[in-house]
């Protein structure tokens, strides 16, 4: 496969353009962090665009873009604002808190030499010198316990086409954007599931690559992560109803059969004892395996530890939030 995809129209062996898309949410360390390895990736011709509500100091190789909404712009909202400020072939999307490795847009381009790929992402990986809290939170999102068969969008898995897959690492082709006019959502957390579906409607082919590397900061146990898979609990159950066609799976409903069971077994286990011991016997089989796939898949013996309890709150509240998004009318945001 070529090295480096040429966009149509331009002459062979001429590296596309890139435009690399920041929707910031706010000035933080992680951002910094984010913007100088932006700027270091090794490729010889591309942009980084931030979009922010607020006016932020950035260094000249950087394009700031303004929403111009005074207001909390919806990560999709910004993003849109971010391609049409540019000419770029492609664009590569990236969150705030993440950054890029140098090959990042190398090894994405190589995939884009297939006409039908529409958009290429790979895994968001726990940064390597985070901090208890946050690694303790990305052993969750990267186990067989916390992820199942997605746990491939946090950490290298096999090579794949995909049909739903995150903002934080994802490269669309210029055409293929401008084909589904871009992302055309203010949902604040899941808008990535509706640009993906648009995509694969309409024939183009989204390929997962493990060599497409950004590292993604993880949010700190336990309050910070809990909201966020509070969040996506609720879009994706509401998201059963409004895209069924990727959001309608068993996978995305077992944290609600768990969480009903659990609380089915707490209720009667407090007038029959047959259900007191099944339930003891379900929560210690449960902590036990995940202890157990906890040291196998982690370094650190105490994260290990503590992924079983960590994965079953997190579970509990998904499963909770995902039964709201279901029975939620009508969602904006």
């Amino acid at each position: 496969m070529n090295p480096q995809a040429t966009a149509p129209g331009l002459p062979s062996g001429i590296a596309p353009r890139v435009a690399i898309i920041i929707p910031l949410h706010r000035d933080t360390s992680g951002f910094r962090e984010c913007l100088r390895a932006c700027l270091a990736i090794d490729y010889p011709s591309f942009e980084v665009v931030v979009v922010s509500d607020v006016g932020v100091p950035l260094p000249g190789r950087a394009k700031l873009v303004l929403s111009g909404a005074g207001r909390d712009t919806a990560p999709g909202e910004k993003r849109d604002l971010g391609m049409h400020s540019t000419n770029s072939d492609f664009f590569a999307f990236i969150d705030d808190d993440a950054k890029p490795r140098p090959d990042w847009l190398a090894q994405a381009m190589r995939l884009f030499a297939n006409d039908d790929i529409g958009a290429v992402a790979g895994p968001g990986i726990t940064p390597p010198l985070s901090v208890w809290s946050e690694r303790a939170g990305g052993a969750f999102y990267e186990s067989w316990i916390g992820s199942g068969p997605y746990r491939y969008r946090f950490r290298p898995g096999r090579r794949r086409y995909v049909d739903d897959y995150p903002a934080y690492n994802l490269i669309v082709r210029r055409t293929a954007a401008e084909h589904v006019k871009g992302w055309g959502t203010g949902f604040y957390g899941g808008e990535d599931t509706v640009i993906c579906l648009a995509l694969v409607e309409v024939g183009w082919r989204i390929v997962y690559d493990p060599n497409v590397v950004v590292y993604h900061r993880r949010r700190p146990i336990l309050i910070r992560h809990l909201a966020q898979v509070a969040n996506v609990g609720r879009h994706r159950g509401y998201f059963v109803k409004a895209y069924p066609k990727t959001s309608l799976r068993p996978s995305y409903f077992l944290p609600s059969v768990g969480t009903a069971a659990l609380l089915g077994l707490g209720i009667a286990s407090l007038s029959i004892p047959s259900a007191r011991t099944l339930l003891a016997v379900a929560v210690s089989a449960y902590v036990l395996t995940g202890a157990i796939v906890g040291l196998v898949e982690q370094r650190n013996v105490t994260v290990a530890i503590a992924l079983p309890e960590i994965a079953l709150l997190s579970h509990v509240v998904y499963g909770v939030q995902f039964i709201r998004g279901l029975f939620t009318r009508r969602l904006d945001r």
